[in-house]
């Protein structure tokens, strides 16, 4: 339906509840002349004279009080959906889409939940995994969470966590039957577990040397697509791999994993909210934004990235 159609619909329903063409005009912010063309224009689509003017009333044709019987329902169903858009502005309520990577689900779950929800109980979360970089307006999201590297340039980016510093990690029982690596180079003597990436890449890793930033080749036996698979791969000693060192605490604290090339590991920006500049205005994203902002700024600890039960 065009716009104009729309607008002819509301014009005609006012003539003929108000029973007058000034009356609607005067309802309506607008001229006799301008709701005389209006009408004139929807008589024209619909093929059919809609209403019968005297000098005294303005009164339905057949065809006028069909279209009102269907008209006046849906222009009431409409003021009511406007009505309910209206008042979501006053207060934080409907279901917030956010799209996330997949690791970083347990790290919102073990700083926001259940607290954001018992602070706003008319908001329905919803949070979607996934590990690729989205057009979160064209899949519906109000907003996705990325490191800050990645995000468009047309975003409004709220930043959330601190720099994620990226580590290399193997089980203890690797590095004795392995040994350590000195430096970066010393990698193609290690069997190591790649990770191929949404776009279908396989990432290099990258190192810190000399204040440069400097790409290493890996190579080994397994190749995964899923950091949590990348991550129990680790704890079997199949090999090392290279992962935000926030994914890892859990298992250094427990001594299940520990670290290596400590002295070459680069840092990433931290975690960012991002969203179109129009959500701003939606009260459900903003309560999520200034919860989340200051529960993620704190230091990274061991239990942030706990797993699930069945996980451990």
């Amino acid at each position: 339906m065009e716009r104009s159609h729309l607008d002819g619909l509301v014009v005609f329903v006012a003539v003929a509840e108000l029973h007058g063409f000034r009356a609607a005009a005067r309802h309506l912010g607008i001229t006799p002349s301008a709701v005389s063309q209006t009408i004139r224009a929807l008589e024209e689509r619909v093929g059919a004279p809609l209403l019968s003017r005297s000098t005294r009333s303005v009164g339905l044709t057949e065809a006028g009080a069909r279209l009102l019987a269907h008209a006046r329902p849906a222009i009431e169903m409409l003021a009511l959906g406007l009505d309910a858009a209206a008042g979501l502005a006053g207060e934080a309520s409907g279901r917030l889409r956010i799209n996330v990577p997949r690791p970083s689900l347990p790290l919102l779950a073990n700083r926001l939940l259940p607290e954001f929800l018992q602070r706003y109980p008319h908001v329905q979360l919803e949070l979607f995994g996934e590990d690729g970089l989205v057009d979160i307006v064209e899949r519906g999201f109000d907003a996705g969470i990325r490191l800050g590297q990645l995000l468009q340039a047309d975003m409004v980016a709220v930043p959330l966590s601190p720099p994620l510093r990226i580590a290399v990690v193997g089980a203890p029982a690797f590095f004795r039957k392995h040994g350590l690596p000195d430096h970066p180079k010393d990698l193609h003597r290690f069997p190591c577990i790649q990770l191929r990436g949404s776009e279908g890449a396989i990432h290099p890793w990258e190192f810190a040397l000399d204040g440069q930033r400097m790409k290493v080749t890996v190579d080994g036996p397994l190749i995964v697509n899923d950091v949590e698979m990348s991550i129990h791969s680790v704890l079997k000693g199949i090999g090392l791999a290279q992962m935000p060192l926030t994914l890892a605490m859990h298992y250094i604290a427990k001594a299940d994993m520990q670290t290596t090339l400590e002295d070459y590991a680069i840092e990433e920006p931290g975690l960012v909210l991002y969203y179109p500049s129009r959500n701003h205005a939606l009260p459900k994203l903003r309560a999520f934004a200034e919860f989340a902002r200051e529960r993620m700024r704190r230091p990274f600890g061991p239990d942030d990235y706990l797993p699930s039960p069945h996980r451990t």
